[in-house]
């Protein structure tokens, strides 16, 4: 470690310079001067440990430090020797003779050995903790930036969408008020008074009898009335617009450089021979799929099992609607089917020619889903990711990448974050799988397979946070 020796002075002639040792027995900088001719006239001077300045704050300064372990709170002339685990504190040979005969004693520096190790663990885990602290403050303050921008964004987005149809109506009230100028016809009806007035003035009867045999009275008699726009102001905006302007939601900022550590909780056997398919229903509820029924899962008391077959059915996958509907990818057909709470079972979505394979609802509402080309498994080739509305409609569908390249072969499982992207298991062969990161615009972001010889998942979580204990 660099020593700046230019703050430090000789504790004995207070000088600054030659400052080069440190006595650790006194405590004491000591200038090349004071440490020949002062420290060495100290008592036990020989005795004393001196260092360099520069090995202070290393471990070989701490490899002099002698361990100090004070005197006995009881007995204030005496030095304490023995640790007691039974009343957890050091004590003296007098304590011991007294109060300690039966308990657990230690030699102090096997105790001091402990703690200190106590202590430089502490010492990592709070350095881990700090760290992780300032990731996750630093991610939070890119967050908060990023949520401003986008209230700004979309505050200038509404000012250009009302700037713009604030300058249409203007420009189509102009163009109204030129088709009703009247001017014309106002310049027109002047031009024949003054002629009239002229005719009177005159005192002429043939001027009066040309004049009146030629102007007519059509003018006099047309209709003045104009047809102009007039603007009307649109009721008061209500306040439920500000819900669409956007608010706020209260997320979990993860440090993602901290490794999360699974742990198993408990487990639990059932009478099922598999289980192929869970979709939560709440903590401790759940349906199961296994080769020909849906089942539904409830924890009772004293942590025990209730199944139900809800209905006989080859499924593939399910996925739960919020209003308790669950939809049904089929196992042998093209079709995703809807099941009432009544049990009352109808077509959701027909897909001819393809096979239903992961289901999932998006946070929006969207309900997603793979398929896969009906026919033998070795020579798939038709892959697709598709994206329905609640009624089943087709709302787009994401089969190649921009490279041309075939996004997913056998998706087998689908989650989406909370940004709704999506995360997608995919059979790539019978051995073969991977993990594809999708966005919700259908761009491939990333995936996961060849870090590994052989990459077979069944099942993906999204952990939007968790709390490490």
């Amino acid at each position: 470690m660099e020593v700046d020796k230019s703050i430090w002075f000789c504790n004995l002639c207070q000088g600054r310079s030659n400052v080069e040792w440190k006595c650790l027995s006194c405590q004491l900088l000591l200038c090349n001067t004071c440490k020949s001719n002062v420290h060495s006239k100290f008592k036990l001077a020989d005795t004393h440990i001196i260092i360099d300045v520069k090995d202070i704050g290393t471990s070989i300064e701490d490899s002099y430090t002698e361990i100090e372990y004070g005197k006995c709170n009881l007995h204030k002339n005496k030095e304490t020797c023995l640790y007691c685990r039974d009343c957890s504190r050091l004590v003296c040979l007098k304590c011991v003779s007294e109060t300690h005969q039966q308990h657990v004693l230690i030699d102090t520096d096997r105790i001091y050995t402990e703690k200190e190790s106590q202590v430089s663990n502490l010492i990592e885990l709070y350095k881990q903790k700090i760290t992780s602290i300032t990731n996750i403050n630093n991610i939070c303050q890119k967050k908060y930036e990023e949520s401003k921008e986008k209230i700004i964004k979309r505050k200038e987005d509404l000012r250009t969408l009302l700037e713009d149809h604030s300058k249409h109506l203007v420009y189509e009230l102009e163009e109204k008020s030129k088709n009703t100028d009247l001017g014309s016809k106002l310049d027109n009806l002047s031009e024949t008074l003054d002629l009239l007035k002229v005719c009177q003035q005159s005192k002429r009867v043939d001027l009066l009898l040309e004049t009146t045999k030629t102007i007519q009275d059509t003018d006099l008699q047309e209709n003045l009335a104009a047809r102009i726009p007039r603007f009307v102001m649109g009721r008061p905006l209500p306040r439920k617009i500000i819900k669409e302007f956007g608010s706020f939601q209260e997320e979990n900022v993860l440090d993602h450089n901290e490794e999360m550590e699974i742990l198993l909780k408990s487990t639990h056997s059932t009478t099922l021979k598999i289980i192929k398919r869970i979709e939560e229903i709440s903590d401790k509820k759940c349906y199961v799929i296994d080769d020909s029924s849906l089942y539904c899962v409830e924890l009772k008391k004293e942590e025990k099992f209730h199944i139900q077959k809800v209905v006989d059915i080859k499924a593939f996958d399910v996925s739960l609607l919020k209003s308790g509907d669950i939809l049904i990818a089929m196992k042998t057909e093209g079709k995703i089917m809807i099941l009432k709470p009544s049990l009352k079972m109808k077509l959701f979505h027909s897909c001819v020619g393809f096979l239903p394979r992961g289901i999932h609802i998006s946070n929006d509402d969207k309900v997603i889903f793979g398929v896969r080309e009906d026919g033998n498994l070795e020579f798939l080739r038709g892959g697709q990711i598709r994206i329905l509305d609640m009624n089943g409609k087709e709302e787009n569908v994401f089969e190649y990448d921009k490279d041309g390249q075939r996004i997913v072969s056998l998706p087998m499982k689908i989650k989406t974050s909370s940004d709704d992207d999506m995360f997608i298991i995919d059979r790539i062969s019978k051995l073969e799988g991977r993990i594809v990161f999708l966005t919700k615009s259908g761009n491939v972001s990333w995936e996961k397979s060849k870090d590994y010889n052989i990459l077979t998942p069944q099942l993906i979580i999204w952990v939007e946070s968790y709390i490490k204990t």
